[in-house]
């Protein structure tokens, strides 16, 4: 193991702060300061470890803050929705009030006629068959009479029957309207309990993208203090690592198969298009992996989504949507689709890494994968199980 080279002691304590970002947090605390001390690397083999911890922490990091951001539209979407449906309820509002209305404008015209039966009945009206046959001059007399007291009677009877409808409808009307304002207050509840939990989904997001931003700074010292022959070596070793026996076996079945195929490495990377793409099962798959080709080289960038830069689930995200279909945006989101087993896998799927979910590239064929690793690293291939822990297999829906 070499010494620490002097001209690089500048980034110790630097590595010491990045060193603190451990791997597959679901949280993040800016405070670094009250940490525990942490081992200041002596070799030039700890600081390659040390970015690539930082590296790894800051991926998962990466998709916190991400998944914050989608907490933030979830919340004021349902804020949105709430304050919609307390619109809507206000107008139902204005609807039972004007039946209400309309209903006691109706009852008072039939209160007014039963007053007057009432007030008849008290002085005295009292009308019958028998009082009639007494007071008639003659039988057609009496007939006459006779008929005009059932109508009387009838009418009584349709008054009182129209008023009680008139009061029922009144009632219904009421008991609507009371029933409206109180769901337009619980809506309206329901809209401030969804702004305030956005509110508090923004503000943890910012507190998220302000620690994540010291850090990067911090990062991006430590890894520009490394060689690009260093960062290189940190990488291999980090990807040889990782590598179980299964993983190690898939890797020699792949080599075999490609030797027997006379297929050599030389030719997958200069051929790697045209091999992914003819292989595709389908124009959609073809479109996305040669989109994703035509990024090798390109810059990783924590949330960046395209053209030039990308974070690792941005950029399958991004080559997808080249073919005209939308991913999910997240790496642990994006491990929701269908899965596949790795022996099954065809160019254009996804293969996501780590438990849980922090890493995904997309699969080219040939047991190779292109993915968007870590800030300092190009968009690059690599053979399917150097790209990270816990490889599985997802077939993109179309």
């Amino acid at each position: 193991m070499a010494p620490y080279a002097p001209s690089r002691m500048k980034a110790v304590l630097i590595i010491s702060l990045a060193v603190a970002v451990s791997l597959g947090t679901a949280s993040f605390t800016p405070a670094l300061a009250d940490a525990a001390p942490i081992a200041t690397p002596a070799t030039s083999d700890e600081a390659k470890a040390a970015w690539i911890s930082a590296a790894n922490g800051m991926e998962a990091l990466n998709q916190n803050v991400l998944l914050a951001q989608q907490a933030v539209g979830t919340a004021q979407a349902t804020a949105a929705a709430a304050q919609t449906a307390a619109d809507a309820t206000l107008g139902a509002i204005t609807a039972a009030d004007a039946q209400v209305a309309t209903a006691d404008a109706g009852l008072s015209v039939y209160r007014s006629k039963l007053d007057a039966i009432a007030n008849a009945s008290l002085r005295g009206a009292r009308l019958s068959q028998l009082s009639s046959l007494l007071t008639a001059g003659s039988p057609d007399d009496y007939l006459d009479q006779v008929a005009a007291l059932s109508q009387v009677a009838g009418d009584t009877v349709q008054t009182m029957s129209a008023a009680q409808a008139a009061k029922d409808t009144a009632d219904a009307a009421k008991a609507a309207a009371e029933a409206a304002r109180a769901a337009a207050a619980q809506a309206a509840t329901e809209a401030q309990n969804a702004i305030a939990t956005a509110q508090a989904a923004a503000t943890d997001l910012v507190n998220q993208q302000g620690a994540m931003t010291a850090q990067i700074t911090v990062y991006e010292r430590l890894y520009t203090s490394l060689s690009v022959t260093e960062r290189g070596a940190a990488i291999d070793q980090f990807a040889t690592a990782n590598l179980s026996p299964e993983a190690q076996a898939r890797l020699a079945e792949q080599a075999a198969a490609r030797a027997d195929a006379g297929i050599t490495d030389s030719q997958i990377a200069a051929d790697i298009t045209d091999l992914s793409v003819l292989q595709a099962p389908d124009t959609m798959a073809g479109i996305a992996v040669a989109a994703v080709l035509t990024r090798r080289g390109m810059p990783y960038v924590w949330g960046a989504v395209g053209p030039d830069s990308f974070d690792c689930s941005g950029l399958v995200l991004w080559a997808w949507q080249q073919a005209g279909i939308n991913i999910p945006r997240t790496s642990s989101e994006q491990s929701t689709l269908p899965e596949v087993p790795l022996d099954q896998l065809q160019p254009g799927d996804l293969v996501t890494y780590y438990s849980p979910v922090t890493h995904v590239g997309m699969y080219l064929g040939n047991g190779l994968v292109l993915h968007a690793s870590m800030p300092g690293v190009p968009i690059t291939v690599v053979p399917l199980d150097k790209a990270g822990p816990n490889p599985t297999g997802h077939r993109v829906p179309r």
